[in-house]
C-alpha cells in the first residue's frame, strides 16, 4: 500500500502535456457530368477529395501525419502521404524532417477542379512538374508572417530508388530469353533516400503584409543516377486574400529529363504553366469563382538501341518503341466558373462548369487524332459539376 500511495504522490510530477488535433476535408461529388469530344458523356457520382491529417504538439515539437486514404495502400510505405516532425525552439526558425510535400510552388485550387499542377484535368496533361509530394525530406525555414517573409530550404529524395549492382548498373524489369525486352528499371520503395543515388533541392520564398498580397518565388532541382540531365523548375506566384475578393496568379517553367526506362520517361521536356483566377465574396453566404489555366509542353522522346550488360543483350519494350524519337508539342487550356453557397461555418455547396481544349502536334504534324503517349490529342471537353464539401 505504501508503494501505491507513493506512486500517486509522484504522478503529478511526471505527467506531460500533449495537444493533439484531427483535421480533414471531404468533397463529395453530388452529380458531375463529363463529355469528351467523340466519346460518350457520362455522369460521375462519389467521393472527389478525401484528406485526413493528425497533428500533435508538445513544447517546441510538432508532429503531423496525413493518411493516404485514397491512394494505393497495397504499395509498401504509402499508407502515410505525410509523416514528419518540426522543431521551433530557436526564434524565427523551424526545422522539419520526415515525409511529405516539398515546398516550391504556389499551388492554388481552381473553381471545380484541382489545378494542372495537382492533376486537375478532364483531358489529361503531359506535364512532369506537379505537386512535389510523398518525398522524404529535411527542411529549414526562417521567418514568419509577422516578420513579413518566410524562406524554406529543403533537401529531398523520391520514395522509390532504382536498384543497382556492384558496378552501379541498374537492374531491369525484363521478359524473354536471348535478347531481353526491358519494360522498366527495377525499383524499391524506401523510407530514406541515398544521396549517392538521388538528390533534390528546393527553395520557396514567401513575402507577406503588402496590402493583402502574398508573393512567392520557388526553385527546384533534382537528379538521380540514370537521368541524362538534371531536372529543374522555377515558380512565381501572387495571392490576394481579402474579405471582398481574392486573386491568384501562378507562373511556372520546368525542365525534365528522365532515364530511358523510368515511368513517364522523357529525354528532354520543357513546360510552361500559367494560372489566373479570382473569387468574389458577394456576401457571407455566396462566393463566385472564375479560374483559367494554360499548360504548354514540348516533349522530346528517347531513341533506343540494343545494349549489353555482362553477357546479356537487352532491347527496349514495344511500349517505348511506339513513341521513339518523337517530338510532341501539346497545350491544354481550361476555363471554369462556379458558385459556392455556404451551408455552415465548415461546409459549402459548389455548382459550376468547365471547358477544356487540348491541341497537340507530332514532329510538326497537326490535327492528328492519335499520338502515342498523348491522351485525347486535339479534343475538347465539357464538365458540369456539383459537390458538397466539409472541413472538420
Amino acid at each position: 500500500m505504501r508503494i501505491i500511495a507513493l506512486l500517486f504522490f509522484l504522478l503529478p510530477s511526471i505527467v506531460f502535456g500533449l495537444e493533439t488535433s484531427l483535421k480533414g476535408f471531404i468533397a463529395l461529388d453530388a452529380i458531375n457530368y463529363e463529355k469528351i469530344q467523340n466519346k460518350k458523356g457520362a455522369a460521375v457520382i462519389g467521393i472527389g477529395v478525401l484528406d485526413l491529417k493528425v497533428f500533435a504538439e508538445q513544447d517546441d515539437i510538432t508532429a503531423a501525419i496525413k493518411l493516404n486514404i485514397d491512394g494505393d495502400l497495397a504499395v509498401k510505405n504509402t499508407i502515410f502521404e505525410e509523416a514528419y516532425a518540426s522543431y521551433r525552439g530557436i526564434r524565427d526558425w523551424k526545422f522539419s524532417l520526415g515525409k511529405g510535400v516539398v515546398k516550391f510552388q504556389n499551388l492554388h485550387w481552381g473553381a471545380i477542379e484541382n489545378s494542372y499542377l495537382d492533376g486537375g484535368s478532364v483531358l489529361g496533361t503531359e506535364n512532369s512538374w506537379r505537386k512535389v509530394s510523398n518525398k522524404a525530406f529535411m527542411s529549414a525555414s526562417y521567418g514568419h508572417r509577422s516578420r513579413g517573409f518566410l524562406d524554406t530550404l529543403s533537401l529531398y529524395g523520391d520514395s522509390t530508388e532504382i536498384q543497382t549492382d556492384e558496378q552501379d548498373n541498374p537492374y531491369y524489369v525484363s521478359s524473354g530469353s536471348g535478347p531481353k525486352y526491358v519494360s522498366a528499371y527495377s525499383t524499391q520503395n524506401v523510407t530514406a533516400f541515398n544521396t549517392a543515388k538521388q538528390i533534390g533541392l528546393a527553395n520557396k520564398l514567401e513575402i507577406y503584409n503588402i496590402a493583402n498580397w502574398t508573393f512567392t518565388a520557388g526553385q527546384i532541382y533534382y537528379k538521380n543516377d540514370v537521368q541524362p540531365d538534371a531536372s529543374y523548375g522555377f515558380d512565381f506566384g501572387a495571392n490576394r486574400d481579402g474579405d471582398d475578393y481574392e486573386i491568384w496568379v501562378d507562373l511556372l517553367y520546368g525542365f525534365t529529363s528522365k532515364g530511358a526506362f523510368e515511368a513517364y520517361t522523357t529525354k528532354a521536356k520543357d513546360e510552361f504553366f500559367l494560372q489566373a483566377g479570382s473569387a468574389y465574396h458577394y456576401n457571407e453566404n455566396w462566393t463566385f469563382v472564375l479560374n483559367s489555366e494554360l499548360m504548354i509542353v514540348k516533349d522530346q522522346a528517347h531513341t533506343y538501341s540494343d545494349f549489353t550488360v555482362g553477357s546479356t543483350v537487352y532491347k527496349a519494350d514495344s511500349k517505348f518503341k511506339d513513341k521513339e524519337g518523337q517530338l510532341v508539342e501539346s497545350n491544354n487550356f481550361k476555363i471554369e466558373t462556379a458558385a459556392q453557397r455556404k451551408l455552415s461555418k465548415s461546409s459549402f455547396v459548389t455548382i459550376g462548369a468547365l471547358y477544356e481544349r487540348k491541341n497537340a502536334t507530332k514532329n510538326g504534324v497537326e490535327h492528328l487524332s492519335y499520338i502515342p503517349g498523348v491522351y485525347n490529342a486535339n479534343c475538347e471537353a465539357f464538365k458540369l459539376a456539383s459537390s458538397v464539401s466539409f472541413w472538420f
